[in-house]
């Protein structure tokens, strides 16, 4: 999970339009969060979800 933080922020510094948001979902199981990172890159919307 380390190595996944380090790298969204290395993208993240490297592109325009960064941006790091918790995707909160509630199900069955209870609560969950999915970090989620997003950047463009070139003219597209990046997104990254561990």
């Amino acid at each position: 999970m380390r190595v996944a933080i380090l790298l969204s922020g290395l993208l993240l510094a490297s592109c325009s339009s960064p941006g790091l948001y918790a995707g909160i979902g509630i199900g069955p199981n209870g609560v969950s969060v999915v970090p989620v990172a997003t950047a463009r890159v070139g003219g597209a919307r990046v997104s990254i979800r561990p």
